[in-house]
């Protein structure tokens, strides 16, 4: 069972859920950022040998959250890929695989890593990917992938792969988390297989840490 916490921001009700990922009821949406998918073919390919199969895992984390949820639509935010694909890689492949098994709508708002146009998808994924080259309006919301002030809307971004440290009688935790800022707000890291900014909230930010079996916010 996934679990979740409930926030309101901007009279729309939100679920943070421990697999940093959020659902927003009222569209049957699912928000995630920064997968980096192929990040392992490409560290691989640069000769640095890392432990593969994090798609896989990720793609089960994906199904689960769309078992829990209503999800007809899965929105990411920027930085699907850690890099334009190249003819060997297997996450195309995986991850039509999984849009064919699936029925839910899949886009994505391009990141500073997905430096290519739709036209430019792996064939496996034309037609099955809605590409947006900037951002995404929906309701009170942008979605986009870096976190810059709108001024008509409320911004959901990624881009910062937020993490905060916790530290408490000695005894110290990093742990992924949604951060809330008064212009926009922030999403944890997706991709298993990604590293994290430790951040430094203001007095008025709100920060929710994620971890196996709760979110929870910390002041």
């Amino acid at each position: 069972m996934i679990a979740d916490l409930p926030i309101d921001l901007q009279g729309e009700r939100l679920l943070l859920t421990d697999e940093l990922a959020v659902y927003w009821p009222a569209r049957s949406l699912l928000l995630l950022a920064d997968w980096h998918l192929g990040k392992s073919d490409v560290f691989g390919r640069r000769g640095i040998p890392i432990p593969e199969g994090s798609t896989a895992a990720d793609l089960e984390r994906l199904t689960a959250l769309c078992g829990q949820y209503a999800v007809r639509q899965v929105l990411v935010l920027g930085d699907l890929m850690h890099a334009p694909p190249s003819a060997h890689d297997r996450w195309p492949l995986e991850l039509a695989h999984w849009l064919t098994q699936h029925d839910v709508a899949f886009c994505v708002v391009a990141g500073n890593h997905d430096r290519i146009s739709e036209q430019q998808l792996p064939s496996a994924l034309v037609g099955r990917v809605e590409w947006h080259a900037a951002h995404l309006d929906i309701g009170p919301f942008r979605l986009c992938h870096e976190p810059e002030p709108d001024p008509n809307r409320y911004v959901l971004a990624g881009h910062l792969h937020p993490t905060r440290r916790i530290v408490t009688q000695g005894d110290r935790l990093r742990a992924p988390a949604f951060w809330f800022r008064r212009q926009y707000g922030v999403l944890p890291a997706f991709g298993s297989f990604t590293g994290g900014m430790n951040i430094k909230p203001a007095r008025d930010d709100r920060v929710f840490i994620a971890g196996p079996g709760a979110v929870a916010e910390v002041r």
